[in-house]
């Protein structure tokens, strides 16, 4: 795995390795408040997840935010103060900011540190976002924390709209059985139940990856054995010729690989639009790989 791994490829080897039951729990199902009650316009925001950073940015609300991830890369919050990552957000620089509210992707191993930040007197609202329902639920969510509802409701708006032009798109691709890659030391691959799974049913596709794992870490011989019509290669933080490791999947060795310019797919939020628009590039990829 790369020295600095993307949150999600993270979350993947750790859900990977926890045993059934280990995992402490998590909000599930509705977004859900923790600790004390928000107040009607906060004006100091914690976001604790690169996709809730773009919600915010997109809502038009970046002047609020005081802090973000490690793994945020917007021009808009480059100069914030870093408060840990995905899975490791640290509870000290979180109160060292003196926010009002705190956005929470309600997923993978930081429960116990959010859960702190809230005992300690700050608001957090909890997002859980798999899906891209979730996407849409999210930024009419945020947009409410913050007092912006119109512009909630306007950015779930675009977002359905985007959804909508891909879905009519896709009649026009063809339906070709895709793996998509994640990472490749180990392999990691975006399974039945993730947000890319969802986004490629939408662009059309058609994911080569079974079971009941969103983020499997996967066999070579079992990929070998799934035998896609293409690769989509996310892993963005991993030099593009190290695909050579896969080079036994007949799609590598074939050349019918598109490798994608970022982590869009791998972030549900407002980055949905540009997403598809990718993944429905690399469907209308000639047979030789090359678009």
């Amino acid at each position: 795995m790369t020295r600095l791994a993307p949150p999600l490829l993270a979350l993947a080897a750790l859900l990977s390795a926890l045993p059934a039951g280990a995992a402490e729990p998590l909000p599930r199902g509705e977004p859900v408040w923790l600790g004390p009650p928000a107040p009607a316009r906060p004006v100091r925001v914690v976001s604790l997840a690169p996709s809730l950073t773009d919600t915010v940015i997109a809502l038009g609300e970046a002047g609020r935010l005081v802090g973000v991830t490690r793994y945020d890369t917007s021009l808009e919050v480059k100069s914030l103060p870093r408060v840990g990552g995905f899975l490791d957000p640290s509870p000290e620089a979180v109160l060292g900011l003196r926010p009002d509210l705190v956005l929470w992707l309600a997923d993978g191993g930081a429960y116990p540190a959010v859960r702190r930040i809230a005992e300690l007197g700050v608001p957090v609202l909890a997002l859980p976002v798999v899906g891209v329902p979730d996407v849409l639920r999210a930024a009419r969510r945020v947009g409410a924390a913050l007092g912006n509802s119109e512009a909630g409701e306007r950015l779930a708006a675009e977002l359905e709209a985007a959804v909508r032009a891909a879905e009519e798109r896709a009649a026009s691709l063809p339906h070709r059985r895709v793996m998509l890659v994640i990472g490749r030391d180990p392999l990691v691959v975006a399974g039945p139940g993730s947000y890319p799974d969802a986004l490629l049913r939408i662009a059309g596709g058609v994911n080569v990856v079974k079971g009941d794992r969103p983020w499997p870490i996967y066999s070579l011989e079992r990929a070998v054995a799934d035998d896609p019509d293409l690769v989509v290669d996310a892993a963005v933080n991993e030099p593009a010729d190290t695909i050579s490791r896969l080079s036994a999947i007949p799609a590598v060795r074939s050349g019918r690989v598109v490798r994608l310019p970022d982590d869009r797919v791998l972030r549900p939020g407002p980055q949905l639009p540009a997403a598809l628009r990718q993944l429905q590039s690399a469907l209308g990829t000639p047979a030789g790989g090359k678009p």
